[in-house]
């Protein structure tokens, strides 16, 4: 088990730069724009030189000025929680300003009796600043008191080495648990609104991820590590995929762009929700394709499903294999694809997308002999042999073999690629389909020259 240290703040005392000194990683957002963290990240910290992993948490920002503001109150609300859930807050503020939101948080800090908080105060410049710092932070609360300077990138490591020493002799330093190849990582993608964090939550059982009806609620990825049916998992959790044209350049949604292109760079397992109760949408093609093109296991969610069978005129008998068909005429080019309908808000066939998950790694990893795939191919060619005319002279094929799984790949050698229509790959990829399965993953097909010829067709 991994210990927790969250990062508590108040806006303009530069969090996300320091959350991204401290791990070396730009992984908080960072931007002028108050509120720009809504959702809690956490990452794994391994600091190598002190000897020891846990994880950093960056929490919401606390502003109790906003009494009515719903999303306000539930920050401080969840904020609260986490604090309960840490073994060692880093408080973090101005070295030079106490606000009375200060004050607020101190209080709160008070109230519920919390000792295990080390105040790190920004923005320090000079040595007399930080001795007034200093002097001022033993009438408060707490006696562990640092100045940093974010911008100069200076006392940061003296915080680190507190960090780990106080972690280490409150006998938390457990082994790190590996996210190794036993791991299935799954991420959750998704235009916006379409009930990403609510799976999440359904998933997990938990209320981990804030959930609004309204868009844009999460910006930041966020990675839970849990098992289930004797599997481990990852869950990437990322920000909604904006449409570009609506995204301004270098501003605040780019980065959660750029976040979600890399959670589906680091998943094994892409699943993209899609909204039952609205037609697929040409959004939901573009993140499809963004999955497939990094040839990533691929599961379709068509959540809110509920309100679709709420509909006077539905036929709730009929109504799954009708919506079946209008996806299969909307993506033909998809027949491998597990389509998985889901209530997310009532956890109705959540539990499906990972039963898929772990359906998905069997047959992806899955390898036949080469003597079995040669005997499937002069069976396959006999009953079809590839076609020829003036610009494709006398295809033929020899042999092949899989040379990899993750995702499955079939090099079949030729006598010339060119002499391949396409049309004739996708038969092959449907045979071997229909004989060794290797559903719901995608198949690469290579022809390769035999001989010393060095071009080649995929």
């Amino acid at each position: 088990m991994l210990w927790k240290v969250t990062i508590i703040w108040r806006p303009n005392v530069w969090k996300s730069s320091f959350f991204n000194m401290f791990t070396g990683h730009k992984i908080a957002i960072v931007a002028d724009e108050p509120g720009t963290t809504r959702d809690i990240s956490e990452f794994e910290y391994k600091d190598e030189e002190n000897k020891i992993t846990y994880i950093l948490s960056d929490s919401w920002w606390l502003d109790f000025s906003s009494k009515d503001d719903e999303i306000a109150k539930d920050i401080v609300d969840r904020t609260a929680k986490a604090i309960e859930d840490s073994d060692l807050l880093i408080w973090l503020l101005e070295y030079d300003r106490l606000t009375e939101l200060d004050e607020k948080i101190l209080k709160l800090l008070k109230e519920r009796k919390v000792k295990d908080v080390v105040i790190v105060a920004n923005k320090a410049d000079n040595e007399e600043k930080i001795m007034e710092s200093m002097s001022l932070a033993w009438t408060w609360w707490f006696k562990d008191f640092f100045s940093v300077s974010v911008s100069h990138n200076r006392w940061i490591y003296e915080v680190k080495k507190f960090v780990a020493n106080y972690l280490t002799e409150k006998w938390l330093n457990y082994e790190e648990e590996e996210v190794d190849d036993s791991f299935i990582k799954l991420a959750v993608i998704g235009r916006p609104n379409v009930g990403k964090s609510s799976i999440i939550n359904a998933i997990l059982w938990k209320d981990r991820v804030m959930v609004k009806d309204m868009a844009w609620t999460t910006r930041d990825s966020i990675d839970s590590k849990f098992n289930y049916n004797w599997q481990n998992f990852v869950l990437i959790d990322t920000a909604g995929i904006r449409r570009l044209s609506k995204i301004w350049t270098r501003n605040i949604e780019n980065w959660s762009v750029m976040r979600t292109e890399r959670a589906i760079s680091r998943a094994d397992i892409v699943a993209v929700v899609i909204d039952a109760d609205e037609a697929v949408v040409q959004q939901d093609f573009s993140i499809i394709n963004r999955a497939i093109e990094e040839n990533k296991w691929l599961i379709l969610v068509l959540n809110k499903w509920d309100k679709v069978l709420a509909k006077p005129w539905v036929d709730k008998e009929t109504m799954m294999d009708k919506y079946l068909g209008y996806l299969k005429k909307k993506m033909d080019f998809l027949p491998w694809v597990s389509v998985i309908f889901t209530t997310a808000t009532e956890k109705k066939r959540v539990n499906e997308i990972l039963d898929s998950a772990i359906w998905i790694r069997e047959e992806r990893n899955k390898r036949v002999k080469t003597s079995i795939f040669n005997e499937f191919l002069e069976q396959v060619v006999y009953k079809h042999a590839p076609s020829w005319n003036k610009t494709s002279h006398n295809p033929k094929i020899y042999y092949w073999s899989q040379v990899d799984t993750n995702p499955p790949k079939f090099v079949i050698t030729v006598n010339n690629p060119s002499h391949f229509h396409f049309s004739y790959k996708r038969y092959l990829e449907n045979r071997i389909r229909d004989t060794f399965w290797f559903f719901w993953t995608p198949i690469i097909l290579e022809l390769k020259w035999r001989g010393k010829h060095k071009d080649e067709v995929k």
